[in-house]
């Protein structure tokens, strides 16, 4: 077995696991955060294979041109997985924060929605 595919498979179980957690402690931003990664990976993975470079993109000992769309598919899974293990590795070695990012989910104290005025 190519390593390519076994690295795409590792990073997507990680990930799965890491949404199921957030899923379990009802995190959205994490949910949110992981949908929109895997998302982002399916699409640019499909774009890209339509485009004149794809033939020159190798995937294992295939090329990205040639792939059926479950493989474009789970690829584009595997790729959003690895940059949200990329960035988790990075916080999780920034000890300044420098590379902080806001929440896709706004977090904080919720405003109390005030009540309407009594006009007249």
């Amino acid at each position: 077995m190519e390593f390519i595919p076994v690295v795409a498979m590792a990073a997507l179980t990680l990930k799965i696991v890491d949404f199921l957690r957030y899923c379990r402690a009802a995190d959205l931003n994490g949910i949110l955060t992981q949908l929109a990664a895997w998302i982002a990976g399916v699409v640019v993975v499909l774009l890209v294979a339509q485009t004149d470079w794809a033939d020159g993109i190798g995937i294992g000992d295939m090329d990205l041109g040639t792939l059926s769309f479950w493989s474009l598919v789970f690829y584009g899974l595997s790729a959003g997985s690895g940059a949200s293990f990329v960035k988790d590795s990075l916080k999780a070695v920034d000890n300044s924060n420098s590379a902080a990012i806001p929440t896709l989910v706004p977090t904080g104290e919720r405003r109390a929605v005030s009540a309407p005025r009594d006009v007249g």
